[in-house]
């Protein structure tokens, strides 16, 4: 499947990313952006968040960093670095390390249009891309099964009027070692705050055969400092029990650019 979508989008109009844009990033929110690092760039998404769910159980997660390197015009390396979790449920809290995680490539499928030219900020765009990542078992016992877990991502954007923008992404996860599949649909409303300020708000939904869903109200804001240089806040709240009751998460970003192959 990947292949036959990379060879549709290689025949279709519109520009890459090129170094001298802004960085680009899929932080804060749930959806990935549909835009590939420049080429031989490197590009790292660092944060961490803060998680309470119903009967006095919280979770802490650093450093959350995605790595994306750019390995060609429309095409990058993409996976997240293990976290450390730290849980409490009952008694003392307890640590765990999380996987190495949707270990993947992203090919740029857009502009769709001739006159559509990609440049950084979802509000300024009709673009598409592919995701196809796997996800090895390398963390503790409590996170990790038995067996490698895929995942197929289609982010999207779609620039509304001159500021503002409807965006969002369809995924699809084997998840508990391949033993139940999980069905993520992401809508998000966004708007560009000056030149270089960003706000969102975004509904995700985390569907799981035999498991209860989970329905989130998410927010937040990107700021880029510099061309390279990106911070973020992010918060929400679950819309039913099995959801968190509420979170809170910050993050820091930064591309690299002086790498040639």
């Amino acid at each position: 499947m990947f292949a036959c979508v990379t060879g549709i989008a290689l025949a279709l109009p519109g520009q890459a990313m090129e170094k001298t844009d802004d960085i680009d990033t899929n932080r804060p929110s749930f959806m990935d952006s549909p835009l590939v690092l420049p080429k031989s760039s490197i590009q790292l998404e660092n944060g961490t968040l803060f998680q309470g769910f119903h009967g006095h159980q919280w979770i802490y997660d650093v450093p959350e960093t995605e790595v994306r390197v750019g390995l060609s015009k429309r095409t990058e390396l993409q996976f997240f670095t293990p976290n450390y979790n730290l849980v409490h449920t009952t008694g003392s809290p307890t640590s765990q390390v999380s996987d190495l995680s949707e270990i993947g490539i992203k090919q740029q499928l857009g502009p769709l249009f001739a006159d559509s030219k990609t440049l950084p900020g979802w509000c300024k765009n009709y673009n598409l891309a592919m995701i196809v990542g796997v996800t090895p078992p390398t963390g503790s016992s409590q996170v990790s099964g038995s067996g490698t877990e895929g995942t197929v991502r289609f982010p999207w954007s779609k620039a509304v009027g001159k500021n503002y923008c409807i965006a969002g992404m369809q995924s699809l996860l084997l998840i508990n070692s391949g033993r139940n599949v999980q069905y993520q649909p992401d809508v998000l409303f966004g708007r560009n705050i000056g030149p270089r300020g960003f706000i969102f708000s975004e509904y995700g939904g985390f569907f799981t055969n035999n498991f209860p869903s989970l329905n989130i109200a998410h927010f937040g804001g990107v700021y880029k400092m510099t061309r390279h240089q990106q911070v973020d806040i992010q918060f929400g709240f679950g819309m039913n029990h099995a959801a968190p009751i509420a979170f809170v998460g910050a993050g820091y970003s930064f591309r690299f650019d002086k790498f040639s192959w």
